[in-house]
């Protein structure tokens, strides 16, 4: 599956944004979201590919579009990010393969006209903690019903003791 994400959406959905950054908090938190996507089990295993667009009507020169530890990142320059994604859209060779992440409508609608699937930010939060549920060994992982093999012995012996004797009739 592949995601484009409005970036500054999704960094404000997850509530590492505000409306004003002190001067480098911005990149910090740009990074932050980065990296904890780069990080998820559905990139790790290849599960998802993702590319963040983030706005850039302000800057000063175009910049290339790069990768930040496998999650494609680029700047719409002296466009927004919405611009840049609906002019993504409309370019994709398979675009039912593809999920547009952002809370805006706009962007939303536009997906579903161009066959893709349009999900919240929330959605795709949903999305990632069942990835991370569905990966056995992940820290999120549900333990395993039954344990597997033996019982160690001390635990063996241990339920032993406790079931041998009858509760005392009250």
């Amino acid at each position: 599956m592949t995601f484009l994400i409005d970036g500054y959406n999704l960094l404000h959905a997850v509530g590492w944004a505000n409306r004003r950054f002190a001067p480098g908090k911005l990149e910090a938190a740009r990074r932050r979201l980065l990296d904890w996507l780069a990080d998820s089990v559905a990139v790790k295993s290849n599960l998802a590919r993702v590319r963040v667009v983030f706005d850039a009507q302000k800057a000063p020169a175009p910049s290339a579009g790069h990768s930040h530890r496998g999650v494609l990142v680029q700047f719409a320059y002296r466009r927004t990010a919405d611009d840049e994604i609906e002019e993504l859209l409309e370019a994709e060779q398979s675009p039912t393969e593809l999920v547009v992440v952002s809370n805006d409508t706009r962007l939303q609608e536009s997906a579903r006209r161009n066959k893709a699937k349009g999900w919240s930010s929330q959605e795709f939060l949903d999305w990632l903690i069942e990835a991370e549920r569905a990966v056995p060994g992940s820290p999120h992982a549900p333990p395993p019903e039954k344990p597997d093999g033996p019982l160690p012995p001390t635990e063996a012996e241990e339920l032993l003791r406790a079931f041998a004797k009858p509760k005392p009739r009250r």
